[in-house]
């Protein structure tokens, strides 16, 4: 049971946490619409209240002590529970759009084809995709959900897999040709065409036997880019073959050999909790999608 008076004002822990991240008092006077002797007075009060330094100037503005800092973290990740679930709650009771946030390549290749079905089954509901190649704090960013690439083990969040298994060694139908008889140690010696984040490349090297360090890899800036290298027959790629379907069926890519990679692939991904009538049928509808598209790619 929460003893309120183990706590100091929560109202000064809130101005000081806008403090440290405005990382001005004037500024965090500004975001809370009060003054800045008001939020002097808060840092005072919980400096007080600890009988330690929490806030030094730091040229024309503050920065936290080595206290201050742990302090501030606590409350961030804190407010930010206390603002999702008031959203989550709240959300029980209206309609807004589905928050997904998932890769570029996962929401131009696997999703968008298949939304359409999605809206014709449900129009009232309203989905809006942020595709990104960083991985975003759903909480903090107010997703609903994610689709990520991993194993599935991200502490502190649910996951399921959505598209695992089916990964491929391509390349270009004259280098595949070349490479296709070929081993895992030889394989290893060539050059590997990787996006920026290189996500697969820990699951690639283990797959070949070798350390991460050993990849001969070439980094391009988008799947896009990576895809278009791969076409023109300037390394070896590992793809997933549904996300790259077109490629295959048409041609302009083929398959060398197949790895597996065991659980690595694509995962749905919830907050624990986080529940409402339109992320429940989203989540339904995502699990009866079959693994290759169903609207004529490559036809």
């Amino acid at each position: 049971m929460t003893d309120w008076r183990d706590l100091p004002s929560l109202t000064a822990l809130r101005a000081f946490e806008a403090a440290v991240r405005c990382g001005s008092l004037s500024a965090a006077a500004r975001e809370l619409n009060v003054t800045h002797a008001a939020i002097a007075g808060h840092v005072r009060t919980l400096e007080t209240f600890f009988g330690l330094p929490l806030l030094v100037r730091s040229g024309r503005g503050m920065e936290p002590t080595p206290e201050g800092a742990l302090l501030a973290r606590g409350l961030s990740d804190g407010f930010d529970v206390l603002i999702a679930a008031c959203r989550d709650l709240a959300d029980r009771g209206r309609a807004r759009p589905i928050a997904v946030t998932t890769t570029p390549t996962f929401a131009e290749h696997w999703l968008m084809p298949r939304l359409s079905a999605f809206w014709a089954a449900h129009p009232d509901v309203s989905v809006t995709i942020a595709p990104t190649p960083d991985v975003t704090d759903l909480r903090r960013e107010g997703f609903d959900m994610a689709i990520r690439y991993g194993e599935g083990d991200w502490p502190g969040l649910e996951a399921e897999p959505l598209l695992t298994g089916g990964f491929v060694v391509v390349a270009s139908p004259d280098l595949a040709a070349r490479f296709r008889e070929t081993d895992l140690e030889t394989l290893a010696r060539q050059t590997w065409l990787m996006g920026e984040n290189r996500a697969e490349a820990p699951h690639l090297a283990r797959a070949l036997g070798i350390p991460e360090a050993g990849l001969r890899t070439y980094m391009l800036a988008t799947t896009g880019m990576v895809l278009s290298a791969l076409r023109a027959g300037m390394g070896l790629g590992l793809q997933n073959a549904t996300l790259i379907q077109p490629d295959l069926e048409t041609g302009r890519l083929a398959v060398l050999r197949e790895l597996d990679l065991g659980r690595v692939g694509y995962h749905i991904v919830t907050r624990p909790g986080a529940s409402s009538d339109a992320l429940r049928r989203f989540l339904a509808w995502l699990r009866t999608q079959p693994a290759r598209t169903q609207y004529g790619w490559g036809a």
